[in-house]
């Protein structure tokens, strides 16, 4: 805690430096004193009044350090855990995944604050350590597989506050004139001594990192496979686990071939669509609005937040469990999926579907032809839109809009799932053709 805390210090006294703040910053620049936020991150603050709040706080944590180690307890309250529980579920999941992100994008000054990051991240221990006295909690996140989980929402969450951080950093700079963060680095670095000590040093501490990791923790290896005995749950690797919780909403063509597919040509079709270039060697979110706000949602949202849904929520029958909840092999959860042929004729016309494959279907395949044919037009109305056809033309926004429309197609699956359990919007089974 206290190496954290000093090397974000010394991040913040380089910002400070950067940016001219300070008492005699024009004669011998600022002094770690001077709490002055970097551009753009708001007013400067009392340095002794935080340094008292935080000194509070290690006092509070040594406690209950002290606490644990003599045979005491501080347990997360019985009544918060079934709290919890009780609203957990995908739905409020993915929802407040996606509030939080809108909360992140909008707040993003206050967000990029340090001491506000650091506030967070002593709640988020806190609450993480009071949780681990939870043992149905503990024997989740303890599991060899899953520990490297934990790890990965620690590097995401960090690596993206750090780049969110600069990013704002440098919108303020550029507002007033001034020149961005990367600008002010050296062009060159010498290759010998600067990167290869700096990679050797990576490789030794790497190495024992790994060699303690494989003391510490046995190898999550099971018994041989057998085709009459599956594990349940039976989840496939992590990084894959975004893709099966897609297969509860869409046919496995679907969601293991299409929507796949079309990440990597979406991916790799943004150097030829994106001709805005601004942006380019520098952190910036107001240069490059729409594809910070496409990519960090469908990254952090719709791929890292599904992969810690199937890894710490989905249990056994792949049913949705508390983080606090005893993964019951019994629980039964009814489900009375429908489709939208059967939401059309029998429950709004009253009548039974009729025996004609594109008839029964019509209602589906009238809202997929609408979606896709219909939503382009109504997009290029939009003012962003209207620039990037005058920029790009009509064939790049094409692209871009039909790459949209399947990004879009998961959330609202989603959602339809949750609110008036469709299954499929087209279900023709007698050719395994599902939407």
């Amino acid at each position: 805690m206290v190496a954290i805390a000093a090397g974000a210090d010394a991040a913040h006294f380089s910002e400070v430096r950067d940016a001219g703040h300070g008492r005699g910053a024009e004669v011998h620049g600022p002094s770690l004193d001077d709490h002055q936020p970097a551009v753009g991150l708001g007013r400067p603050m009392d340095r002794t009044l935080w340094t008292l709040v935080w000194a509070v706080v290690a006092v509070m944590f040594q406690a209950m350090g002290l606490s644990y180690a003599l045979g005491g307890q501080f347990a997360l309250p019985l009544f918060i855990r079934d709290f919890i529980d009780f609203v957990s579920g995908p739905t409020t999941f993915f929802v407040g995944a996606t509030l939080g992100f809108i909360v992140m994008l909008v707040w993003r000054r206050f967000v990029a604050n340090g001491l506000v990051a650091w506030a967070i991240v002593n709640l988020l221990l806190l609450f993480f350590g009071l949780s681990m006295t939870d043992y149905d909690f503990r024997d989740i996140v303890t599991k060899p597989d899953n520990v490297p989980i934990v790890g990965m929402i620690v590097l995401v969450g960090f690596f993206n506050w750090l780049a969110l951080r600069r990013a704002v950093i440098n919108d303020a700079r550029m507002a007033q004139g001034l020149p961005n963060l990367e600008e002010r680095d050296p062009d060159k670095t010498l290759t010998w001594p600067d990167l290869v000590y700096t990679e050797l040093i990576a490789m030794v501490a790497q190495t024992i990192f790994l060699v303690i990791w494989g003391i510490a923790l046995q190898a999550p290896l099971e018994q041989p496979a057998s085709s009459t005995s599956a594990p349940n749950p039976s989840k496939a690797p992590w990084y894959f686990l975004g893709l099966q919780e897609m297969l509860v909403y869409f046919d496995p063509w679907m969601a293991g071939v299409v929507l796949p597919s079309l990440i990597i040509v979406g991916l790799m079709a943004i150097p030829y669509i994106d001709t805005n270039k601004a942006g380019n060697g520098y952190y910036t979110i107001t240069q490059r609005k729409f594809a910070y706000i496409m990519f960090q949602y469908g990254f952090l949202v719709l791929w890292v937040i599904l992969i810690l849904l199937g890894t710490f929520l989905r249990g056994p029958n792949w049913n949705f469990f508390g983080p606090y909840e005893y993964w019951d092999l019994h629980k039964l959860i009814p489900l009375n999926n429908v489709n939208l042929s059967d939401i059309v004729w029998i429950e709004l016309i009253g009548t039974s579907k009729p025996t004609n494959i594109l008839l029964r279907e019509l209602p589906g395949i009238v809202a997929v032809l609408a979606y896709f044919i219909l939503v382009p037009p109504l997009l290029a109305t939009i003012p962003f839109f209207k620039r990037v056809i005058a920029q790009g033309g009509w064939l790049r926004y094409s692209a871009l809009a039909v790459l949209l429309l399947f990004m879009a197609s998961l959330p609202i699956k989603m959602v339809l799932r949750w609110t008036i359990n469709l299954k499929y919007i087209i279900a023709i089974p007698e050719y395994f053709f599902n939407i």
